[in-house]
C-alpha cells in the first residue's frame, strides 16, 4: 500500500508543478505526471503569460513561449541527464527509461521523431539512436554510451512532444558514468540556450509577427528565423 504521507518531503517537492516550482504561483502540484503540453492550467498561465508579454515587447509570440519554457525548467535530481540531450531514469537495476532532455525539447516545433534502432538492438557509443525531422530538415541525437534497447513507450511518432520517456534500455553503471551530463554541464547548456534564444529576441525585435516574405503569420520558430539558423542552433544546443 501507498505511503497516505505521499506529498511529504521529496515527494511533495516532486509533485510541484512548474509554474510553483519557479515562483510565480503559490501552490499547485502537478496531477498530470508534468504532461504540460496536454494540462490546461499550463496553458492558460502560457497564454496570459504571452499575451503579457508580447503586448509589452511587441515580440512574435513564439519566442515569448522557448523563453518562457526554459526558464520553467529546473534541475530535476531525480533524473539522469546525459550528453547529446538524452534523459534517462532507472526503473530497475541497469534498466532505464530513455528519453529527451527538455531544454532541447523547448526548441522544436513542427516536428517528428523516429528511433533510428528497435528492440533488441544493441547500440554503440556514438550511433545514431534519434532522429527529429520537419519541413525545417533533420537532426539526429547520437548514443552518449554503450547500452541495449529492450522497448520502446508507445509510438513517439504519434505526438514526439508529449511523449516524455520513448524507449527501456539496458546499461551498466559504467556506462550510464560514461554518457553523464554533470550537473554542471547541464548548468551551462541551460544558460547558454536560454542567451541564444534572448540575442534572437533582441536581433529579432523590430520584424513583427508576420515573416519576411510578405505576410503569413508565424507560427513556428524556424519560420522566424529561417531553416539553416534553425538547424544550426539545434547543433548548437547538442555540441
Amino acid at each position: 500500500m501507498n505511503n497516505q504521507n505521499e506529498t511529504s518531503g521529496n515527494n511533495y517537492h516532486a509533485l510541484k508543478c512548474i509554474w510553483m516550482a519557479s515562483g510565480l504561483i503559490e501552490y499547485k502540484l502537478c496531477d498530470k505526471q508534468f504532461d504540460c503540453e496536454n494540462c490546461p492550467f499550463d496553458r492558460v498561465i502560457r497564454n496570459f503569460s504571452n499575451e503579457e508579454e508580447n503586448l509589452n515587447t511587441g515580440m512574435p509570440n513564439i519566442i515569448n513561449i522557448i523563453l518562457n519554457k526554459l526558464r520553467c525548467i529546473k534541475y530535476d535530481e531525480g533524473i539522469i541527464y546525459l550528453k547529446n540531450n538524452l534523459i534517462a531514469r532507472q526503473i530497475l537495476p541497469n534498466t532505464y527509461y530513455l528519453g529527451v532532455n527538455p531544454i532541447l525539447i523547448s526548441f522544436l516545433d513542427n516536428v517528428g521523431i523516429m528511433m533510428e534502432c528497435g528492440a533488441g538492438k544493441n547500440v554503440l557509443h556514438g550511433e545514431p539512436i534519434i532522429q527529429f525531422f520537419g519541413e525545417w530538415g533533420t537532426i539526429n541525437l547520437p548514443a552518449p554510451m554503450n547500452f541495449s534497447i529492450y522497448d520502446k513507450v508507445n509510438n513517439p511518432a504519434d505526438d514526439p512532444m508529449i511523449a516524455k520517456w520513448i524507449a527501456i534500455i539496458g546499461a551498466i553503471p559504467q556506462e550510464i558514468s560514461l554518457g553523464k551530463l554533470s550537473k554542471e554541464g547541464w548548468n551551462d547548456l541551460h544558460s547558454r540556450s536560454l542567451e541564444l534564444v534572448e540575442e534572437i529576441k533582441l536581433a529579432y525585435s523590430k520584424i513583427g509577427i508576420t515573416m519576411n516574405d510578405g505576410g503569413s503569420q508565424i507560427k513556428y520558430f524556424h519560420q522566424l528565423i529561417g531553416k539553416d539558423k534553425y538547424i544550426e542552433i539545434l547543433n548548437l544546443i547538442n555540441s
